[in-house]
């Protein structure tokens, strides 16, 4: 093998060593929907009203596996949306990639778009990052990602979708890692104020 072609394979090894993927509950969707847990592992949420949006599985379109999950809005409301949440202690510091493969039908103008919430101890929302916005129809499989870097003070890392017009997504093989080493930012120092004592 030539050195160049050898140098480079170690080099792009070494990169994909590098990231390490975050467990995820039935992150392929691949749990049967039932009446009490229409997609095990995941929390549904809608706006507000009466129920506006069909959360379900399937099994007649998927990307990988045997299943999908399937998002159709049925009244008019705000949003609709499905999400979970991670442990931030794991991510601190690390820069991360939300990963997902999606199909659409015929969605409005709104659009959908997918999200990281980053929480605070009594779970209010310090921040939220929105991936790229999606309308109209993707009749095939199309990956997404959404990527960035977990700040120290956060609880929780919550990743989601969410629908906020008419029409239909199935999201499948969806997918959470870190994207740098395995020593993550260290947090900044706090400032010295005057007259506090810090050893």
């Amino acid at each position: 093998m030539p050195l160049r072609t050898a140098l480079l394979l170690a080099l792009a090894l070494a990169g994909t060593a590098s990231a390490k993927e975050i467990r995820l509950k039935n992150a392929g969707f691949e749990e049967p929907a039932t009446v009490h847990d229409p997609v095990g592992g995941w929390r549904a949420s809608q706006h507000s009203g009466e129920d506006s949006y069909e959360f379900t599985t399937v099994g007649d379109v998927f990307a990988k596996g045997k299943r999908s999950f399937r998002l159709t809005r049925l009244k008019e409301q705000v949003f609709g949306s499905l999400d979970q949440s991670i442990p931030a202690a794991q991510l601190a510091g690390h820069k991360i990639e939300y990963r997902f493969q999606l199909r659409s039908e015929d969605v409005g103008p709104q659009g959908f778009h997918a999200y990281i919430n980053f929480t605070a101890a009594t779970g209010d929302l310090l921040q939220q990052i929105r991936g790229e916005d999606v309308t109209g129809t993707v009749d095939k499989w199309k990956t997404f990602t959404v990527t960035t870097t977990v700040p120290h003070d956060v609880q929780q890392v919550i990743i989601g979708l969410s629908l906020l017009d008419k029409g239909t997504v199935w999201i499948d093989d969806v997918s959470v890692r870190t994207l740098d080493d395995a020593k993550p930012a260290k947090p900044p120092k706090p400032a010295k104020g005057k007259g506090i004592f810090i050893p």
